[in-house]
C-alpha cells in the first residue's frame, strides 16, 4: 500500500497504529521463518545431546514471552512487590 503524503495526514491515530502494528508482526513473522530455518540446521547437523528441543530455546523473538508460564514463584514474588 503506497500512502501519498495527504492520506498520511487524513489518517487516523487508530489506523496509524493498527499499520505500525502490521508491520512489526510481518517482521517477526520473518524472523520466525529464520528462526525454524536455522532450528532445523542445528536438528540435523548439530550434536543431538547439546542442540536445543525447540526453536524458542535456539533464538528468543519478542512475541514469545506470551507463551510462557508464570511460575508460583514469580506470582508471589509480583504480589511482594505490589503490598
Amino acid at each position: 500500500m503506497l500512502l501519498l503524503p495527504n492520506d498520511f495526514y487524513a489518517m487516523s491515530p487508530r489506523h496509524l497504529s493498527l499499520m505500525l502494528k502490521g508491520h512489526q508482526d510481518k517482521k517477526i513473522d520473518a524472523y520466525k521463518q529464520t528462526r525454524l530455518l536455522m532450528f532445523t540446521m542445528v536438528r540435523l547437523m548439530g550434536d543431538p545431546k547439546t542442540a536445543p528441543k525447540t526453536p524458542e530455546q535456539l533464538w528468543e523473538l519478542p512475541g514469545d514471552e506470551e507463551n510462557k508460564a508464570i511460575s508460583d514463584e514469580e506470582i508471589r514474588e509480583i504480589f511482594k512487590r505490589l503490598m
